[in-house]
């Protein structure tokens, strides 16, 4: 579903068929004619300074976040769970429903998988994730008590996915 190393991108966009380029938003569009495929690949944490990590994953996603999640972490694929967190990072307002169906889901789902999808959402500090977003503040409706709320519950998870 994601690749994340630049080596294998490479290797399966030479095999594809680009479809169209969105410059501005910096996605381009691929198909793989071996399996009928169509790939993406993107730049979810560009910002005006820096592109961030590139990501090559097929399109289209199921419509659910709770499916999205099911697909990248029920199985022990690392690479589905760092796309994934890197792609959904930029989402901060998502980021209580996704602990929500991770709570909810944790036993159903690979827990390194989880550990690695939770390290790569960065939920490191408000601020930091508020600046390199560059998001204004006063249109955020998740605050900085409900974003340490967010950290404590993720913590808790991981240590809760120690236990059997």
């Amino acid at each position: 579903m994601y690749i994340v190393e630049q080596r294998q991108q490479i290797q399966l966009i030479k095999e594809m068929t680009q479809l169209r380029r969105d410059t501005e938003n910096c996605e381009v569009y691929f198909h793989h004619t071996l399996n009928d495929q169509v790939w993406k690949s993107f730049f979810p944490r560009a910002t005006k300074g820096e592109l961030g990590p590139k990501l090559l994953r097929q399109d289209p996603l199921p419509d659910s976040l709770e499916d999205r999640i099911m697909m990248c972490l029920e199985e022990d694929v690392p690479e589905n769970a760092i796309g994934l967190g890197i792609e959904l990072s930029i989402d901060i307002e998502k980021w209580p429903h996704i602990m929500s169906v991770l709570e909810e889901k944790r036993r159903s789902l690979v827990a390194s998988q989880i550990r690695l999808f939770i390290k790569h959402l960065q939920l490191n500090s408000y601020e930091e994730n508020i600046r390199h977003l560059q998001i204004d503040k006063d249109k955020l409706e998740l605050s900085e008590k409900d974003f340490k709320k967010l950290i404590w519950r993720a913590r808790k998870l991981k240590m809760k996915l120690y236990l059997p």
